[in-house]
Parts: C-alpha cells; sequence; structure tokens
C-alpha cells in the first residue's frame, strides 16, 4: 500500500469522521428507546418501594395497637412459648 500524503490521510479521516457520526446518530434512537424502557423499569421499582413501606408502617401500626390492648396474661404465655421454642431449637 502506498503511502498516503497529508492532505489525502485529513482527506480520509474527514470521510471516516463523517461516516461514524451518520452511524451514531442511526444508532441513536435506538438508545433512547432502550433508556425509555430502563426509566419505566425504576419509576415501577419506586412505586413498588413505597408500597412495600406503606405496608411496613400499616403492619407495625397493627403490632403496637395488639400489643397494647393485650393482657399481661398473654404476653407472658407468649414469651413462655418463645423462650421453650428457642430452648428447643438451640439443644438440638
Amino acid at each position: 500500500m502506498a503511502k498516503m500524503s497529508m492532505a489525502e490521510e485529513i482527506k480520509f479521516l474527514r470521510e471516516e469522521v463523517e461516516r461514524l457520526k451518520k452511524e451514531d446518530a442511526q444508532s441513536a434512537p435506538e438508545v433512547t428507546e432502550d433508556d425509555a424502557a430502563l426509566d419505566g423499569l425504576v419509576e415501577s421499582v419506586h412505586e413498588m418501594e413505597d408500597e412495600i413501606e406503606d405496608k411496613v408502617h400499616e403492619l407495625v401500626e397493627r403490632m403496637k395497637d395488639d400489643y397494647e390492648n393485650m393482657s399481661p396474661v398473654t404476653a407472658v404465655a407468649i414469651f413462655a412459648v418463645g423462650a421453650l421454642f428457642g430452648r428447643i431449637f438451640l439443644s438440638k
């Protein structure tokens, strides 16, 4: 292959830059479609996270209400059953 002169090399590089710009412009819509899909997934994950957080707060509030309304005898019985199961599982 013959050596290119400086002018020919510059011309070749400019043509290569133009070709790459056209290639990039053609592939850009695909990237935006992928970005839109990812944005949708991220949004749905944030919504699910908010829903889960609300459910956890609701559960904690219900547990707190149940605890406040529980009789002392029931609380002691639940503690005793928990201690019994703990000993059984730790002994094995």
